[in-house]
């Protein structure tokens, strides 16, 4: 029988989880950079590209607005690296260790990858959700803190009755509707 101390050894436990964190997100920080994603360079410049990232973006968009399940950009990103893990990195996720929208997710990869293979390389899909992953990486946080991808999903790809406006939720969840000012 093993006595476990668990002042010192669930210490080394969380510190060997957390190094195993930083290390796969660096490697996901290669990955991402390895995506052209330039303003001349940038992969969504490519029309099938664009149309596969616009259904992925519509259905979270959807999912958001609905509000069935509570989403941030920190969860998106995470079901984003979860799908790619389990499609391009052969990876085996566990069932009951994903979350509701990751699940979403996977159902809508397994609907779409024949027609997303008919249109473009394996390795082009795999290159959309990293593009996605920057996409994030680089709107959320500030003011808006963990929405603002979201709030540009909603308000960029939502039909609305807001002409000239759009809606920005900040951090805590107020919603402030802004005029658009033309010169």
């Amino acid at each position: 029988m093993i006595n476990i101390d668990c002042n010192e050894d669930c210490r080394y436990l969380e510190g060997v989880a957390y190094q195993k964190g930083r290390e796969e997100e660096k490697e996901f920080s290669k990955l991402m950079e390895s995506v052209p994603h330039g303003q001349y360079d940038d992969i969504f410049h490519d029309m099938e590209v664009a149309m596969m990232a616009g259904e992925i973006e519509t259905y979270i968009r959807d999912i958001y607005i609905k509000g069935d399940i509570q989403i941030t950009d920190k969860l998106v990103y995470e079901s984003y690296k979860k799908v790619y893990r389990k499609h391009f990195k052969n990876e085996l996720i566990e069932g009951d260790k994903l979350d509701k929208l990751t699940k979403r997710l996977l159902q809508l990869f397994d609907s779409n990858i024949e027609m997303w293979e008919f249109n473009m390389e394996r390795s082009k899909i795999g290159q959309v959700f990293l593009r996605l992953m920057i996409t994030i990486k680089n709107m959320s946080g500030g003011r808006l803190g963990e929405f603002g991808y979201l709030n540009h999903l909603k308000n960029n790809l939502f039909d609305t009755d807001l002409e000239d406006q759009f809606i920005v939720e900040d951090k805590f969840g107020n919603k402030t509707i802004h005029s658009i000012e033309k010169d």
